[in-house]
């Protein structure tokens, strides 16, 4: 019987003491690719919504789990990759947590030196439930068009949108790491539009914040 396959692992940067080659960069992202790293991030950013209830938020903690990634390294044969991320994703929530916890201390000491003309404290809150509210608002937009590219059968969109939840901006690197002609991403844009316009108009149409959404 044959041993497993072994991976050559990789050394983060904090142990390097520099930056990645561009040979040493190429060699990380082809083993992030076979190891699919792009359904790993989706998976962590998943489990990051779940612990702030923001897409935002989820996006922030997915980013610096990545970074905590390159800097550490990965040893495929230790740790599967979307376990690895998602152990750094709930290290990086509660360092947030800490540091969020002494902002908010740190905040509270502001406010009470403050004259009678700053901000009073109800004005914070009510600004906190109001960002609270859009963010909760945007979550519910993503849902109902994963639905509906999904009961659309279009594959091309929910790749779409797997990548922009991953910061994937550039429609050349969607089909990059597709494997999917550019134009296929550019021809899906007419698609969503609709999409998105029916959802709006079963909605009774965009509200006044949501038209640049």
């Amino acid at each position: 019987m044959s041993e497993p396959k072994r991976h050559t692992a990789i050394i983060g940067t904090d142990k390097l003491g520099r930056a990645f080659t561009n040979e040493e960069r190429e060699t990380f992202a082809a083993l992030l690719r076979a190891h699919d790293f792009v359904g790993a991030c989706l998976i962590a950013l998943r489990f990051a919504f779940k612990l702030r209830h923001s897409i935002a938020a989820a996006q922030d903690l997915l980013g610096r789990a990545k970074l905590r990634l390159v800097r550490t390294g990965w040893d495929p044969d230790a740790v599967p990759l979307v376990k690895l991320l998602c152990r750094f994703v709930w290290s990086e929530h509660t360092h947030q947590l800490e540091e969020t916890a002494a902002a908010r201390r740190a905040e509270e000491i502001f406010l009470r030196e403050q004259e009678a003309t700053a901000a009073s404290p109800e004005d914070v809150a009510l600004r906190i439930e109001r960002e609270r509210k859009e963010e909760e608002r945007a979550a519910r937009h993503i849902d109902a068009l994963r639905a509906a590219f999904e009961a659309a059968k279009d594959e091309v969109n929910l790749l779409w949108l797997k990548y922009k939840l991953d910061d994937v901006d550039e429609p050349r690197e969607m089909a990059r790491l597709s494997g999917l002609d550019v134009m296929e991403f550019y021809r899906a844009t007419e698609r969503r539009n609709r999409h998105v316009a029916r959802l709006l108009a079963a909605r009774g149409g965009p509200k006044k914040d949501e038209e640049d959404t």
